[in-house]
């Protein structure tokens, strides 16, 4: 964020407790806030790798519908709630910011002050809707409908990147990269919103197995994990490659990454694939 640039009340409130930690405040200073969001994307990458890992493990249940069953009554405590609320903050933190380092990039939006608030805008919305539809748990919104809107904002958002990226001289995974966040962008936003619209279509296992059991779902939920862990995969990738300096323990991280979060994909791809 342009701290020379005008600030709003919120704008200046905010700048101000990043400002009191001097490691952050240094960086902002020396190398600018686009250094320090680019930080908080990994670190925001991070705990959803963590998230997507402990998620995939509650699932393995379903094939148990009573195992899943008492797990779900632990999330019914208002701490899980609390927490699957904390959540949306690096969700969309993390989409939104993708979507504007993708701008940048590959569409040569250069504008990053105003880019960088309206990261902070629109997830501040989105995670107030969310804690309000989470406080109310009432909402009937037909799957079906939903996830139909949801399919064909990821189909167009990445087909527009993919045509803008096809003929540049980048890597076929770069590519890949880039083109998987802006599918996921719609699907990982939408999917979270969602589970959270009515409190059975994320914890009631009858709900749960029943949409799952769609053959469009199986689809659309098996190109979602797929895509996340791939996601996944080359960010850490990329974070080992560029802090980690021996050639041997960079090369030994990424295929333990490449192992442990492919072992995951398969559970993911299997639990859809069987339920």
């Amino acid at each position: 964020m342009d701290t020379s640039a005008p600030r709003t009340g919120v704008e200046a409130y905010l700048i101000g407790i990043l400002e009191r930690s001097e490691r952050v405040s240094n960086y902002a200073r020396s190398r600018g806030w686009r250094f320090v969001m680019t930080w908080a994307h990994r670190i925001a990458g991070g705990i959803l790798v963590l998230y997507v890992l402990f998620h995939t493990c509650t699932l393995s249940a379903l094939h148990e519908p009573a195992v899943f069953a008492s797990k779900m009554e632990l999330f019914h405590t208002f701490i899980f709630r609390f927490l699957g609320w904390v959540l949306a903050v690096p969700v969309i933190f993390h989409a939104l910011n993708g979507t504007r380092l993708i701008l940048y990039e590959s569409f040569r939006v250069r504008k990053d002050p105003t880019m960088i608030r309206w990261v902070f805008v629109l997830g501040a919305i989105y995670v107030l809707t969310l804690g309000f539809f989470m406080l109310t748990g009432n909402q009937e919104v037909s799957p079906c409908f939903f996830w139909l809107i949801i399919a064909i904002a990821s189909a167009i958002s990445s087909t527009i990147l993919y045509k803008r990226l096809r003929h540049t001289q980048n890597g076929i995974l770069w590519k890949l990269q880039r083109v998987s966040g802006a599918f996921l962008l719609p699907l990982v936003s939408g999917h979270m919103f969602f589970m959270h619209l009515n409190h059975r279509a994320g914890h009631d296992v009858d709900t749960i197995l029943a949409r799952l059991s769609a053959p469009g779902m199986k689809a659309l939920d098996f190109v979602f994990v797929s895509l996340v862990y791939f996601h996944a995969g080359y960010g850490l990738c990329t974070i080992i490659g560029d802090y980690v300096e021996d050639i041997r323990i960079r090369s030994g991280l990424r295929v333990l990454v490449i192992f442990v979060l492919g072992a995951f994909a398969y559970t993911g791809a299997k639990i859809i694939l069987t339920v």
